[in-house]
């Protein structure tokens, strides 16, 4: 049986949760959030029923810590609560919830969300599973992980647009029910057509989200830039990639310092190479300076006859060692609660090995900063062969 964790300060809340729920699942309580956090640390469960409004913590806080943790940030999480407006559905959504259901709850309503999530979590977990046994007997481990993050990533987004639309569904039943007595109020229509406005807010939201999470994996091969190999100046591109950050850099009073000695003409792939110097720089803007103000240093410099290292660097707050095993991961950020619909470095580590035929790391040092180096030849390798 699944295994639910109750969390909310109200004991009589958890009692009616726990005898909706029992004959289906395996419940266990937790009347606060820091005794939420000491279960989650040592049992695992396979939902989470969380209350907002707590005492000393609140269940925002709470989602928050476990969507920091990599043991827990897959768990799902349902918010329950009193506050039920759709700016704090979205505040909740925000946090890294899968749900969210306004007190009073109707118990219909709370049981068919917990089997949709029950559901979707299995069907992901399993298909997740079976790829990687499947690329791990071939030696492609690393494929399964990012097919992994794409049914993780796909899977909440999805299942909020699916809820919403039955939502949307069960709603206007209940209004053409009403219509056919000849008996419909005025405010009863405004109920109804509030709950149709916020359920298709809803579904496009997380149909968007979607549409971009599927955008940002199709930028991950040079094709899709409509790249074609040429010949270009690197100092002419890096400019360019510059300049065209030139907002996001002010905005946040960061400076670019260039260090690139002689020009160098690379015969490879422009777009993709652009892509990920401007990746790397929006990184460095985005995370690595928490507070206004900051430098990042590109330096370029050549590496024997046919090879050249870019080192993209800032002295900002780091990468915890425990995360730096993960900067390729899909989806992977050091800064939680925010959008996580780029893959980010996993497009660049693509790019770069796929594209460009070269090599990317990363160092990192908590509060010193970090950097990133990039060994590329100066001709790809296809274009070496079609070349000889």
């Amino acid at each position: 049986m699944p295994l639910i964790l109750v969390v909310d300060d109200q004991p009589t809340n958890i009692h009616a949760l726990y005898q909706l729920l029992v004959d289906e699942c395996e419940v266990s309580m937790a009347t606060s959030g820091a005794e939420a956090l000491a279960y989650c640390a040592q049992q695992l469960p396979d939902l989470i029923l969380l209350d907002v409004l707590m005492p000393e913590m609140s269940g925002y806080e709470v989602c928050d810590r476990l969507k920091a943790d990599p043991r827990t940030r897959g768990i799902p999480v349902i918010f329950v609560t009193v506050q039920g407006s759709a700016s704090d559905e979205a505040e909740g959504f925000a946090h890294g919830a899968v749900d969210y259901i306004p007190k009073p709850f109707v118990d219909v309503v709370v049981k068919a969300r917990v089997r949709t999530q029950l559901a979707l979590k299995l069907a992901s977990e399993s298909f997740a599973r079976s790829q990687i046994e499947l690329f791990q007997r071939d030696k492609l481990a690393s494929v399964g992980r990012t097919i992994s993050g794409i049914a993780q990533e796909l899977s909440s987004p999805l299942g909020n647009a699916l809820i919403s639309a039955c939502t949307l569904q069960d709603d206007l039943a209940q209004l053409r029910v009403i219509s056919q007595g000849g008996n419909i109020k005025r405010s009863d229509l405004e109920k109804h057509l509030r709950v149709s406005e916020e359920s298709v807010g809803l579904v496009l939201s997380n149909l968007q989200r979607t549409l971009s999470i599927v955008d940002s994996f199709l930028q991950s091969t040079a094709d899709n830039f409509g790249d074609q190999r040429r010949s270009f100046s690197l100092l002419e591109l890096i400019h360019e990639v510059v300049a065209s950050l030139a907002p996001a850099l002010e905005a946040h009073q960061v400076r670019c310092e260039l260090d690139a000695g002689d020009d160098l003409h690379l015969l490879s792939f422009r777009g993709a190479l652009a892509k990920v110097l401007t990746t790397l720089i929006q990184n460095a803007v985005k995370h690595a300076y928490r507070e206004a103000g900051g430098e990042v240093h590109l330096r370029v410099r050549p590496l024997g006859t046919d090879q050249l290292v870019v080192t993209v660097q800032d002295h900002g707050v780091g990468i915890p060692p425990g995360m730096l095993g993960r900067v390729f991961d899909p989806f992977f950020s050091t800064r939680f609660g925010m959008n996580r619909s780029e893959p980010g470095l996993y497009i660049v580590r693509n790019l770069v090995t796929f594209a460009l035929g070269g090599q990317i790391q990363v160092e990192s040092t908590p509060g010193v900063g970090t950097t990133v180096r990039l060994t590329l030849p100066l001709i790809s390798p296809e274009a070496r062969r079609a070349a000889g």
